[in-house]
């Protein structure tokens, strides 16, 4: 009965001390767990805990341990949103340091590509190279750039004829213009060798009649260039005649109807080369003289800019008035006025250029031409006189001419 009893008081014992150290354990619970707990990378080893049978377990050291271990996870990941953050910041940055760094490469790598480029260029077919180099001579041309041209066409390997590149001119799309001819003038007054020069004007004889530029004022240019080339009679029945005929007919017709646009503009536009045939545009047979209205015609002296023109016309007019006019001195006092007003304008022109001796001692023999004949004892003064009392077309409309 006795060992019963002792066993029973064991028995209870031992479940008071079960009871007591549970409720220990209870007694002290730890915080919410963290989710940083859960994360990648944030596992930690568990603390050692010893909780030996029949003893109350240590509840503050394991709080303890656990805030330990939630600290570092925490410290954890702060470090890797940080560096998350700091990475993507980078990504961006690296992006534009290598489209930078990319452009440097390509600016550093140029001069290398001039050198392979040139390499290449070495290695291309000679037959290339020398039809780039006509086409580069061609382009010079037409744009008028004289000099590259001429350096491009003396410095070629291979020298091509002067009717081959107008041909290549004459497939330009813009057609064949009077510019153009222009351009192609220059250039063959620059040729040094006087037989390409004179192949070259042979050639484009061609051009301007199929171009049908022959009345164009190139033609006057062409003809200017070429006079002093071709003086042998078939040279200039070939390469002369035609252009020079259809453009020297046009100024003339142009003339003869009181039209003075087209003389003037080239006069003032081609000096020289107005003045070399200024004596045959303003020729006129004795039909023409009579019937063309000769105070208008005189007034075209002053339209001219070159003071040589003025003279040359002037002296031209006053030629024909003494060899058509002379015996009717009724017309030499209606037309020669005109004439005396458009000679006293040359002489205040010239008095403000200067009053050069020679000018001014040329519009004093012009003055003295004005006297004609014997029985017309009319001078200079005489006809100014009447132009400045009577007007052009008599006293009658002189006011109106005072209004312009």
């Amino acid at each position: 009965m006795g060992s019963q009893v002792a066993r029973l008081w064991a028995a209870v014992l031992l479940l008071a001390a079960l009871y007591s150290c549970e409720e220990a354990a209870v007694s002290v619970r730890p915080p919410t767990p963290n989710s940083c707990l859960f994360e990648a990378g944030a596992i930690f080893e568990a603390p050692p805990i010893t909780c030996r049978p029949l003893v109350a377990c240590d509840g503050e050291q394991i709080l303890k341990a656990y805030l330990k271990i939630n600290e570092a996870c925490r410290i954890k990941a702060s470090e890797r949103l940080q560096a998350r953050e700091y990475f993507l910041y980078r990504v961006n940055y690296w992006q534009d340091d290598h489209a930078f760094l990319f452009n440097n490469v390509i600016e550093s790598h140029a001069n290398h590509m001039v050198v392979q480029d040139a390499e290449r260029l070495m290695q291309l077919p000679a037959k290339l190279v020398d039809e780039l180099n006509l086409k580069l001579l061609i382009y010079s041309i037409e744009s008028g750039r004289t000099q590259d041209a001429l350096l491009l066409y003396t410095t070629m390997k291979h020298q091509w004829k002067p009717s081959q590149l107008l041909d290549e001119i004459e497939r330009n799309p813009s057609g064949v213009n009077e510019v153009l001819v222009l351009h192609v003038l220059d250039f063959a007054r620059a040729l040094p060798i006087k037989t390409v020069r004179v192949e070259l004007y042979k050639a484009l004889v061609g051009v301007l009649r199929r171009h049908r530029l022959n009345g164009s004022y190139a033609s006057l240019v062409y003809a200017g260039d070429v006079v002093a080339i071709f003086t042998a009679q078939k040279d200039k029945d070939t390469y002369l005649s035609a252009p020079y005929g259809v453009v020297l007919h046009r100024l003339r017709n142009e003339l003869r109807q009181l039209q003075f646009d087209f003389n003037v503009w080239v006069a003032n536009k081609f000096p020289r080369h107005y003045t070399q045939f200024l004596t045959e545009i303003f020729f006129f047979v004795p039909q023409t003289w009579s019937a063309i209205d000769r105070r208008r015609l005189f007034e075209i002296a002053s339209m001219f800019k070159a003071k040589g023109h003025r003279y040359q016309v002037i002296e031209v007019f006053l030629k024909y008035a003494k060899q058509y006019d002379r015996p009717y001195v009724a017309k030499l006092v209606e037309t020669l006025p005109t004439l005396a007003l458009e000679v006293d304008n040359l002489r205040r022109t010239v008095e403000q250029t200067g009053n050069h001796k020679n000018e001014v001692d040329r519009i004093k023999a012009i003055q003295d031409r004005f006297s004609t004949t014997s029985w017309n004892r009319r001078n200079y003064r005489a006809y100014l006189h009447i132009m400045r009392t009577q007007g052009k077309f008599g006293k009658k409309y002189l006011a109106m001419e005072s209004k312009g």
